[in-house]
């Protein structure tokens, strides 16, 4: 897999949350953890794998019309990241993903 690119740097990219895997151990231990949303892009329908900062306390206000800002996006990612899915869950080969927060804009 190799990372997408989604988004200019000053532009926000709209997603769809399906799938939310909250990271279940706890932040700031010697492992490089994070929480992972499986999203749908707006634009595109693509399914999209975001590896967002591991925060255990995050809490979603609504999954429709979510928005990754293109300054959000990590250029530079680890090597390797655990996060808490299903033994049954697997990433598909060639899958688009990112490293980003996502940032809920509410009226």
């Amino acid at each position: 897999m190799k990372p997408e690119t989604i988004v200019a740097q000053d532009s926000c990219s709209i997603v769809d949350i399906i799938e939310y895997f909250p990271n279940k151990e706890k932040c700031g231990t010697s492992k490089q953890l994070a929480n992972l949303y499986v999203c749908k892009e707006d634009l595109t329908g693509d399914t999209l794998y975001v590896f967002a900062d591991c925060d255990a306390e995050r809490s979603m206000p609504f999954d429709k019309g979510v928005c990754i800002m293109g300054n959000d996006i990590k250029r530079k990612f680890p090597k390797e990241i655990v996060v808490s899915v299903p033994d049954d869950f697997v990433i598909p080969k060639g899958a688009k993903y990112i490293f980003s927060n996502l940032l809920w804009l509410v009226d």
